[in-house]
C-alpha cells in the first residue's frame, strides 16, 4: 500500500476504533510564524510552502518505514580509475517543484573539502552544472575545510551548517560545528563569527574533550513553530551519540542562543550522520542515516522522536540500497519539513563497489533514489528483515573531452599573503578548478575582478599585490562566475615571517569556565579537556594540549610539547586531577581551579566545577562558546 494510502486508511481506523483519543490527537496546535518569512521579495516567497499542516499530537502506536522506488540514477560518479566524491548530500525542494542540492567535494591545494551546488528545475530530472559554493576562510577556525553540509532556509535566508577543525593530525579529527548564511542558496555566505554574521568563524559547536577523537560536526536542521531544532555528531573516547540543541529561529542571531538538550540517540554499528525531517501529517521527527557504513550489510537506518529530542530505531533498510554506502541525506522542503503526499521523495547518498581496503576508498559515486514513505500501527517490526542491498560496481563515468569542462571555483595559493612592505609587491598564484578539480594557473588579469579590499593597505597591478602601508585587509577574487576570499597581510620592515619555533606572544584558556560530571551524564563519562590558545610573536596561532609531532611526524601539532611544554597545577587534588594531556578526571563533587602554565613563563587560570550529575536545568546552560 502506497504511503497516501496507508495514511488514509489509518485516518479511518482510528476514528472508528479510537474515537475517544483520537479526539485530542487530531486537535490543531496553532502553528506559529516564528521561523517564516513574512514578507520578503517575490523570489523568497515562492520559495515557502504555503500549505503548511495543523499540529497533531504525536501517536506513540504508529511507527514509519521506508522502502526504495526503483534504481534510482547516480548525481555524480567519479572518472575511472580516479579519486573523487560529491557525499553527504543536502537536498531542499521547493513549490514550484525545482530542487537545490549541496555537496561535500574534494578541495585542493591544501584545503580537505568544499561544498559544491546544483539546481534542478525539473523534481531533479536534470541537473545544472555544479559550482563551489563554500571554501575555508585562511587563518580562521575553519582553515583546513567546510565539510557536510546540513542546509534549512527560513527567514530569508538559507543557513549551511558545516563540519571543520584547526587540527591536520591524522587528516581530520578534534572538529567543530559551524554555520554560513546566504539570501541564495548559491551564495555569497557570510560564516557566524560568534556575535553575528560575517569576517572569521567561530563555531556554534565547539568539541572539548580529549583531542584524539572526531570530535563534532555533521549538522542537521528543522525549524518548527520559532524553534530551531539542531542535530550533530558527538565522537568522544566513550562513544558516538547524536546530540541535539535548540535555538530561538525568530532571533537572526539564533547561534547565541543555542541550548542543548542532550542525547538525540546513541549510534549503532558502523552508523553514520543523520539527517532529520518533521513529518506534519503524525507530528513526529525522523532521523536518516546509513547504517554499517562501507560495508556490503550497509543500509539505511530510519530513527523517530515525538518530541525532537529522544530518537528511536524503528527500522533498518538494505532492500534497494546499494552496498557500500554512506553519508546521506533526504529531501525536504525548506524549513525542514515533509508532507506524506509531497510529490517529490527521495533520498540521496555516497556508495561505491568496496570498503576501505578495496582501493574504491574516496571515489565514491552519489546515487539519488525515490523513496515511499509509510506508517503502521503496533510494535515496532523488522519490515525488511533479511533484506540485502544491490551491488553497484560499473558506476564510473568517461573521461570527459577537456571542452566538456566547467570552472567551479577559484583560489589563491597560499590562502593567506603575507610579506613585508619593504618587499614592495607580491606576484600572486591565481587558480581556477574545473569540474575534475584539476588546477589551471591564471597568467593574465583578463577577467580577473578583485574587490572588498582595504585601498590604504593595497592596490592591485594585474595579478600583481602592491603595498601602500602596513596593515591587514581580505580580498574578494571573482573569475569566471566564481568568487573566493583571500587573505593579505603587509607586515612591517623585519617582522619574523616563517620563523622557526617563534616566542610565544599571548596564551590564554579556551573555555575559562567549564562544568564537568563525576560520573556518567548524557550517555558517557565526558571527559573534557583544558586548553590554551596561544598565539606567537609572529601572529601564528594554535590550541595547546601537550600536543608532540613526534608521534604523529606527518601531521605537526600546532603548538607541539616537544617545544611549548604545558604543566597543569590543581589547587584542591581532592576534587579532580588533570592528566598530561589537560584532561580532567573528576573525583568528587566541588569546584576548584586549575593553572597552566607554558613554556617561556605565561600562564592562565581555569575555573572547574564538578557536579555529581546534572541538575534539572542544566542542559540549556552548557556553554558552547569560546572565551
Amino acid at each position: 500500500m502506497n504511503k497516501r494510502n496507508v495514511r488514509r486508511a489509518l485516518t479511518l481506523g482510528f476514528k472508528l476504533i479510537f474515537a475517544g483519543a483520537l479526539a485530542v490527537f487530531m486537535m490543531a496546535a496553532p502553528a506559529c510564524d516564528g521561523g517564516s518569512d513574512g514578507g520578503g521579495t517575490e523570489e523568497e516567497k515562492q520559495r515557502v510552502f504555503t500549505d503548511e499542516l495543523e499540529r497533531v499530537e504525536p501517536n506513540e502506536n504508529l511507527h514509519f518505514t521506508m522502502a526504495t522506488v526503483g534504481d534510482g540514477y547516480d548525481v555524480f560518479a567519479p572518472v575511472e580509475n580516479e579519486w573523487g566524491y560529491r557525499y553527504g548530500p543536502s537536498i531542499i525542494y521547493y513549490p514550484d517543484g525545482s530542487v537545490d542540492a549541496w555537496f561535500a567535494t574534494p578541495g585542493t591545494l591544501g584545503e580537505w573539502d568544499w561544498f559544491t551546488y546544483k539546481h534542478s528545475e525539473d523534481g531533479g530530472k536534470t541537473w545544472s552544472q555544479e559550482k563551489v559554493v563554500l571554501q575555508p576562510t585562511p587563518d580562521s577556525m575553519d582553515h583546513y575545510s567546510v565539510c557536510d553540509p546540513g542546509v534549512i532556509y527560513f527567514g530569508g535566508y538559507f543557513y549551511i551548517g558545516y563540519t571543520s577543525t584547526i587540527v591536520s593530525t591524522n587528516g581530520g579529527i578534534n572538529n567543530n560545528c559551524f554555520v554560513a548564511r546566504s539570501k541564495n542558496p548559491d551564495g555569497p555566505y557570510e560564516k557566524w563569527n560568534g556575535s553575528g554574521w560575517g569576517g572569521d568563524p567561530q563555531p556554534i559547536v565547539y568539541y572539548n574533550e580529549s583531542d584524539t577523537s572526531w570530535g563534532a560536526g555533521e549538522l542537521s536542521f528543522v525549524e518548527l513553530d520559532g524553534t530551531l531544532y539542531c542535530y550533530y555528531t558527538w565522537t568522544c573516547p566513550d562513544g558516538d551519540y547524536e546530540m541535539v540543541a535548540t535555538a530561538d529561529s525568530t532571533d537572526e542571531n539564533w547561534p547565541a542562543t543555542m541550548e542543548y538538550r542532550g542525547v538525540a540517540y546513541k549510534k549503532g554499528s558502523g552508523q553514520d550522520s543523520c539527517d532529520v525531517v518533521y513529518v506534519e501529517d503524525y507530528g513526529k521527527f525522523l532521523a536518516f542515516s546509513t547504517y554499517n557504513r562501507f560495508t556490503e550489510s550497509s543500509g539505511i537506518a530510519v530513527m523517530e522522536s515525538n518530541d525532537g529530542i529522544t530518537f528511536e530505531q524503528v527500522a533498518v533498510i538494505r532492500t534497494g540500497i546499494s552496498q557500500y554506502c554512506h553519508n546521506m541525506g533526504i529531501s525536504k522542503r525548506p524549513n525542514g519539513h515533509i508532507q506524506m503526499d509531497d510529490e517529490i521523495s527521495f533520498i540521496g547518498y555516497a556508495y561505491s563497489s568496496g570498503g576501505p581496503d578495496s582501493g574504491y576508498w574516496g571515489k565514491w559515486a552519489t546515487r539519488f533514489q525515490d523513496i515511499d514513505l509509510s506508517v503502521y500501527e503496533g510494535e515496532i517490526t523488522d519490515t525488511d528483515e533479511g533484506g540485502k542491498g544491490v551491488l553497484r560496481s560499473d558506476y564510473f563515468w568517461p573521461l570527459p573531452e577537456e571542452s566538456e569542462l566547467w570552472t567551479v571555483g577559484v583560489g589563491t595559493l597560499p590562502h593567506k599573503i603575507e610579506f613585508c612592505i619593504d618587499d614592495g609587491a607580491y606576484d600572486l598564484d591565481l587558480y581556477w578548478y574545473d569540474t575534475r578539480l584539476q588546477t589551471h594557473q591564471i597568467t593574465s588579469a583578463d577577467g580577473v575582478e578583485f574587490s572588498g579590499y582595504d585601498q590604504n593597505v593595497i592596490e592591485f597591478d594585474g595579478l600583481r599585490i602592491v603595498a601602500k602601508s602596513v596593515g591587514k585587509t581580505n580580498v574578494t577574487v571573482t573569475y569566471d562566475g566564481c568568487s573566493v576570499e583571500f587573505k593579505v597581510y603587509v607586515r612591517e620592515s623585519g617582522f619574523p615571517i616563517g620563523k622557526s619555533n617563534p616566542d610565544i606572544a599571548t596564551v590564554r584558556p579556551v573555555q575559562e569556565n567549564m562544568v564537568v560530571y563525576k560520573d556518567e551524564a548524557y550517555g558517557a563519562r565526558h571527559r573534557q579537556q583544558i586548553r590554551g590558545y596561544v598565539i606567537f610573536e609572529d601572529e601564528t596561532w594554535g590550541e595547546a594540549y601537550n600536543d608532540r609531532t613526534s608521534l604523529h611526524p606527518d601531521y605537526p601539532a600546532m603548538v607541539p610539547a616537544e617545544t611549548y611544554e604545558m604543566e597543569f597545577e590543581v589547587a584542591d587534588t581532592s576534587i579532580l586531577r588533570v592528566d598530561r594531556k589537560g584532561v580532567i578526571m573528576p573525583k568528587k563533587a566541588g569546584s576548584t581551579t586549575v593553572t597552566v602554565t607554558i613554556t617561556g613563563g605565561h600562564s592562565f587560570t581555569v575555573n572547574v566545577t564538578v557536579l555529581d550529575e546534572p541538575q534539572e536545568g542544566t542542559e540549556g546552560q552548557i556553554d558552547f562558546t569560546l572565551s
